[in-house]
């Protein structure tokens, strides 16, 4: 026979439990966002933008001001767009409810957002409208930060701009119609681009001038004036799997060598698919060369005759049993004149690469 007492123990125990269930649960560490679940930050450090909920900041500027080392900022698009130009001096997450709706407009003073501190995340915005000249959509000196999910960086004199920066990761951003350039990394190492849609900036895509070690993979350009440059003194880079269209010049070294790989990328419809300037012993591998004006040139110093650029396996329109010839010149001196040069593909590929198009 059943004890009274022992009953209604055991209906308090369970009650209990579904309380204990309850309040765990409104302690999750995460944000439901556009079908995505993001697992921001264990310790309950959220701040909240715009909205209708009590104790929202109506400023992304004053919640980051308040916020310390940690938090994550979490900016609806109820009161999009931001009229602000924001300063990021703390390590934290700020994070949009929509990349489309989502908006930070900089009112054309200045950078629209500047990052100046490590250890930073930013996903879910539109970042438009800095001011003319060396100002950016997204200007930052930032290590081991991360600029993903799909930003849309547009309509700014240049879209993102990092110097001094390393160990960072760009990805899945769309960098589109900026005024001068899209991304520019400027003495930056081992960071990583990729999966990003670059298109319809007025000069680069992507460019970089001393920068090592850096990986552009798996990107989209097109209609840029060069799809990716890579400017002096830049070595062991990675150029892989990106889709290069519609560009005047797909890819262009200029004064950059020793052990930069450019590899498994699909180079059509430029007006020159790659261009070498004064850039030297770089790998030049399994690529798609496919209705470009020019497929390949370069230019060379008679110093440097003996240092050449490294072809293999490439696909240049067609089919081919016999190497390919890359035409180009060579500057020699006394008199100061431009000779024809020649380097080649020893290894044509038959059919085109499967670059996974």
């Amino acid at each position: 026979m059943l004890n009274k007492s022992n009953v209604l123990h055991k209906s308090h125990l369970i009650w209990l439990i579904i309380l204990f269930l309850i309040f765990c649960s409104n302690q999750s560490s995460g944000i439901y966002l556009e079908n995505n679940y993001i697992d921001i930050i264990s310790n309950g450090k959220i701040l909240y933008v715009g909205g209708n909920g009590p104790g929202n900041f109506s400023k992304i500027q004053d919640a980051i001001d308040f916020a310390t080392n940690g938090y994550t900022i979490f900016v609806f698009d109820d009161s999009s767009p931001y009229f602000e130009n924001i300063i990021i001096n703390k390590s934290i997450s700020l994070i949009g409810e929509n990349r489309h709706r989502t908006i930070i407009d900089g009112m054309g003073l200045g950078n629209v957002v500047e990052v100046n501190v490590n250890n930073v995340n930013i996903s879910k915005f539109t970042i438009r409208n800095c001011s003319k000249g060396s100002s950016a959509g997204l200007m930052g000196s930032t290590n081991y930060s991360t600029i993903s999910n799909n930003n849309i960086i547009s309509n700014n004199w240049s879209g993102l701009v990092l110097r001094y920066s390393h160990y960072n990761i760009i990805t899945g951003n769309m960098i589109n119609s900026n005024r001068w350039l899209g991304v520019l990394l400027g003495t930056c190492n081992n960071n990583i681009v990729s999966k990003n849609t670059i298109t319809s900036n007025n000069h680069e895509g992507f460019i970089q001038y001393n920068s090592h070690n850096n990986t552009i993979s798996t990107n989209y350009f097109s209609n840029n004036e060069n799809g990716i440059l890579i400017g002096k003194y830049c070595s062991n880079n990675s150029i892989s799997g990106n889709i290069l269209m519609f560009n005047e010049y797909g890819i262009y070294f200029s004064e950059s060598f020793s052990n930069n790989s450019i590899k498994n990328n699909s180079i059509r419809w430029n007006m020159y698919g790659i261009c070498l300037e004064y850039s030297y012993l770089n790998n030049i591998e399994n690529n798609n060369f496919i209705r470009n004006i020019f497929n390949a040139y370069f230019d060379g110093y008679y110093l440097d005759e003996n240092r050449t650029n490294y072809w293999n396996g490439n696909f240049w329109n067609r089919p081919r049993l016999l190497p390919k010839i890359i035409y180009g010149t060579l500057w020699t001196y006394g008199p100061f004149q431009r000779e024809p040069d020649l380097e080649f593909d020893r290894n044509p590929a038959l059919i085109p690469n499967v670059l996974g198009e």
